[in-house]
């Protein structure tokens, strides 16, 4: 047996040549002891020292001033604290540390004044901490409660600090919506507030609830999402942002836009039927419309002198062509930007009718599809002299996949925009973006066509190709930018 390195005592064999049994064996036993304790207690001693050598050690990060090291902690949190996942984030982590940095985590509100709540998978205990922890500051909340028996205390919880809510959002069970009893509480600070229904139930599908606001002197965007069966009471009149996404009736939605006269920002789906009678609304402040086409558009019932950016769906019918250029001509708007999305079933002549409504002032636009084909009538159409003669940057969202016909088709289109013949000028940017559930490998075009998309950059153009694939990953494929170039090709000839 190897003898021990601090002491070199090998108790196998020294208890036996020492034979503790005679007298001269317990001497040598006692005094080996004595040696031992003697040691222990010097190693003791070198121990307590190094242990304050190692105390007087001052690490460059933490000699910084506390007000330093609060201003860092808060360029490191996230936009929004997800409480289910805040250990292993911003502010709780860095409380983690040390002593010293808990404390600095502790006295910096800032830190804690911004909050994502999901029931069920964060506590309520750990809500009430969090809130109490943010001290005065105004609150920015996201707070979700699928169990409507747990709503109640919820919305308890969260009206003890309504005097400082800044930005709220609720998603509750469309049933619990009374619980949100808003009606004598003051709201000093709310400058947004946002409904969201995130559960249904067939019981009491037909109750109205309603949300009073009485005071909000702030109040400034209002969001309502999936909510058929909520009414809302609020200061309509000083807001500059609303959206109405819950299919609001179309008679209503008017109604409802006629005490909004400051508006500047509109996101409206509306449901039919028409009024035959509905009033004209001028909105003369508008700047950024959101709107559907279909049986019931509000394009028709509006004018907006100040519209520069429009963002439609469900084009399809001849009569949105018609539509658009009523709209644009008793408008006389400045509109530089437009979206088309969801675009699909939709006949070229349908299309190329639209597109030759929209003004010479667009020269940034966007298009949107889900399904596989439908790109090859929007490349087919932007390709024809006259349909927006200043595009010089293009969007384009698919969702799928596209086939090696549309990637012809897109890069004549391309190539015939880039020449910019009068009365069109040249484009300057093409940005591609195409969402899919499969594997990188599967939806990679030919190598030809990336060749073809790179040779666009030698005049001028500037362009962007990424995929995300079933992974939810962004991949760069190609970035073809004033700043430079970067290039990733992903090799798969059979997807040609």
């Amino acid at each position: 047996m190897p003898l021990c390195r601090t002491c070199g005592f090998d108790s196998a064999t020294d208890l036996e040549e020492m034979q503790p049994n005679t007298i001269l064996g317990r001497i040598d036993l006692r005094n080996r002891l004595s040696e031992l304790d003697a040691l222990i207690t010097s190693l003791t001693t070198e121990r307590e020292r190094l242990r304050r050598v190692a105390d007087r050690i001052v690490y460059p990060v933490l000699s910084l001033p506390p007000e330093i090291t609060a201003e860092i902690f808060l360029r490191c949190i996230p936009p929004q604290s997800n409480l289910s996942e805040s250990p292993s984030e911003a502010p709780l982590l860095l409380a983690q540390i040390c002593r010293q940095w808990r404390q600095i985590a502790l006295d910096t509100p800032h830190l804690w004044q911004s909050l994502l709540f999901r029931d069920g998978e964060a506590s309520i205990e750990l809500l009430r901490l969090w809130l109490s922890r943010s001290g005065s500051l105004p609150l920015t909340l996201d707070l979700k409660c699928w169990d409507p028996p747990r709503v109640g205390t919820l919305m308890e919880l969260s009206l003890l600090h309504s005097h400082r809510w800044r930005d709220v959002k609720f998603g509750l069970p469309h049933t619990s919506f009374s619980e949100l009893d808003l009606r004598q509480v003051s709201l000093p600070l709310l400058d947004s507030i946002s409904l969201r229904a995130v559960q249904w139930s067939s019981e009491d599908d037909s109750v109205v609830h309603t949300v009073t606001i009485t005071h909000a002197p702030s109040l400034r965007h209002a969001h309502l999402f999936d909510l058929p069966s909520l009414k809302m009471v609020i200061p309509w009149a000083p807001l500059t942002t609303l959206t109405l996404l819950h299919n609001l009736p179309f008679t209503e939605c008017i109604s409802l836009l006629q005490g909004c006269p400051n508006l500047i920002n509109l996101t409206v789906s509306t449901a039919g039927p028409v009024a035959v009678n509905a009033d004209h609304i001028i909105l003369n402040s508008l700047e950024t419309l959101t709107c559907n086409f279909g049986t019931a558009s509000i394009l028709e019932h509006l004018t907006l002198p100040r519209l520069s950016r429009l963002d439609v769906s469900n084009v399809r019918d001849p009569q949105h062509a018609a539509m658009l250029s009523a709209f644009i001509g008793r408008s006389g708007c400045p509109l530089q930007f437009l979206a088309v999305r969801d675009i699909r079933d939709i006949s070229p002549v349908v299309l190329v009718h639209f597109l030759r409504a929209v003004p010479d002032s667009v020269s940034d636009v966007e298009f949107a599809w889900a399904r596989g084909g439908s790109g090859e009538p929007i490349f087919s159409a932007l390709q024809l002299t006259g349909i927006i003669p200043q595009l010089k940057v293009l969007q384009l969202h698919v969702s799928g996949r596209m086939d090696n016909e549309e990637y012809k088709h897109l890069l004549k289109m391309l190539s015939a925009r880039v020449e910019g013949r009068p009365p069109r000028v040249p484009l300057e940017s093409m940005t591609l973006h195409v969402i899919t559930k499969q594997r990188l490998l599967g939806i990679m075009p030919r190598s030809s066509r990336i060749a073809e998309l790179r040779q666009l950059a030698t005049v001028g153009m500037k362009v962007k190709f990424t995929i995300t694939s079933y992974d939810s990953t962004p991949h760069v494929v190609l970035d073809l930018s004033a700043q430079g170039a970067s290039f990733r090709y992903f090799s798969n000839q059979s997807s040609d």
